[in-house]
């Protein structure tokens, strides 16, 4: 026997495609997965009557756990699953700071930046304690950020340390992938060849405030230059070089009071210059407290949402590539979450969350060791957030009873210590992401069709 999922979310509108076949969307958040069902099977979903599907629905819907077995505690079966990935020691997540310094100045960064590398021996220890994590018996697969202050500030560290981790991992067999987090004004054609070819980055997330004055205000360099022009020239010249293909390029855009009406068009600019490309993708997002208080100047989460789905129809219409809907469901939802993963800092400092390094208070009171005293074990100790999946059980929050709990994953376990409830935008507008998941697979809304109907 089935029971219909409480993790469903089933879209407003009917739509039909070019033969008139009427659908509606069926978004499982258990699977992070999207389909599209006739009017028949959609009603039989919203009514909760599993018997009045037929065969062939029910079996491509049991796959998707739009169906679940009668009975089951779906909150403590999402939540078993979470804890069991997280306990998971075969995949390993380093991050590494391998400067303090960062070249930019931005106004909304909660970080403190002080200029010099990784010593000699700081470099020695964060170099051995990564190859331990990758020699360990049960890793099976391995990631390495790059993550700041400016890691291109460490660019000579970035060059010494990462080859002999990819090395590491292919004399073991395991998987290697490496993302680095970037303000992208160091980076050139030569560097990012050497970063892909011999250092094992595979994706570049670099960000990108708005239109040219508007960046280079909002994200000023502290030799008092703009960088815009610099960062997009850079990128470009690289997409269309055929051994590059293998690395994936995401601009981040930060958006506050300040910026948030340049966002149209910068998103018109980045499709002029040519960025509607596969191995491009945008991200938008709302800036928020890093250690540090921007209520003065942050975007609340509903006016922030309600412009998203503009800049979202302006992306799709210029080509350019957003993800509209989460693709895959939070099992690990960070670094804070799971033993296997961990940050270390410039400082020496090891913590479990992305957000204390280099932050004054919490690399004074919230690094769960240092690197000297770490020993030998490749796991790091138990942080703050190891029980998060324990918190949302026990109702802390209200992700327990939050329909977009399994794709989310509870968000930020440091946002809602701190008072500040993370949820992510497309709660806030997710009927219209489906109504333009709809349209880029050629479905036009049909009115009156779906209860609810807006």
């Amino acid at each position: 026997m089935d029971q219909v999922s409480k993790y469903l979310v089933m879209s407003d509108h009917a739509y039909a495609d070019a033969a008139g076949v009427r659908v509606r969307l069926a978004y499982s958040t258990r699977t992070a997965s999207t389909m599209a069902v006739d009017l028949a099977t959609a009603r039989a979903l919203e009514t909760g009557e599993p018997a009045a599907l037929s065969p062939a629905w029910a079996g491509a819907l049991r796959a998707a756990e739009v169906l679940v077995p009668a009975g089951e505690d779906e909150l403590s079966a999402v939540l078993d699953r979470n804890r069991s990935a997280s306990a998971d020691r075969s995949a390993v997540h380093i991050a590494l700071l391998p400067t303090s310094y960062c070249n930019m100045g931005c106004a909304y960064c909660g970080q403190q930046h002080t200029r010099g590398g990784l010593s000699h021996t700081h470099r020695s220890r964060v170099r051995d304690r990564v190859l331990r994590a990758v020699a360990a018996p049960e890793t099976r697969r391995v990631r390495i950020d790059w993550f700041g202050a400016e890691p291109m500030m460490g660019y000579a560290i970035i060059r010494d340390l990462a080859p002999r981790f990819v090395r590491a991992a292919a004399e073991r067999g395991i998987d290697y992938s490496s993302v680095i987090v970037t303000n992208g004004s160091l980076l050139t054609p030569g560097k990012i060849d050497t970063l892909i070819r011999s250092c094992g980055v595979s994706h570049f997330e670099i960000t990108v405030d708005g239109p040219p004055e508007i960046h280079d205000e909002h994200r000023p360099l502290k030799s008092g230059q703009g960088s815009f022009w610099k960062i997009v020239r850079t990128v470009r010249s690289v997409l269309d070089e055929p051994d590059l293909q293998s690395a994936h390029f995401t601009f981040r855009t930060n958006v506050d009071a300040h910026n948030q009406d340049d966002v149209p068009r910068y998103i018109e600019l980045m499709a002029e210059l040519g960025f509607a490309h596969p191995n491009v993708s945008f991200s938008i997002v709302p800036v928020h407290s890093w250690g540090n208080d921007v209520s003065a100047i942050e975007v609340s989460k509903q006016a922030f949402a309600e412009q998203e789905t503009h800049w979202f129809r302006l992306l799709s219409q210029h080509g350019l590539h957003a993800q509209l809907l989460p693709n895959v469901a939070k099992k690990v939802l960070c670094p804070a979450t799971t033993l296997s993963s961990e940050i270390i800092s410039s400082t020496g400092n090891i913590f479990s969350c992305s957000e204390y390094p280099l932050v004054p208070e919490a690399e004074q009171t919230l690094a769960l060791t240092h690197i000297d005293r770490a020993g030998p074990e490749p796991v790091r100790p138990v942080g703050p957030f190891d029980g998060w999946n324990d918190e949302i059980e026990k109702g802390t929050t209200w992700c327990k009873g939050c329909v977009f709990m399994p794709t989310c994953g509870g968000s930020c376990p440091k946002a809602w210590q701190e008072g500040h409830p993370p949820c992510p935008g497309y709660k806030f507008n997710f009927q219209d992401r489906l109504d333009l998941v709809a349209s880029q697979c050629g479905l036009n809304p049909v009115p009156g069709e779906a209860s609810g109907v807006r």
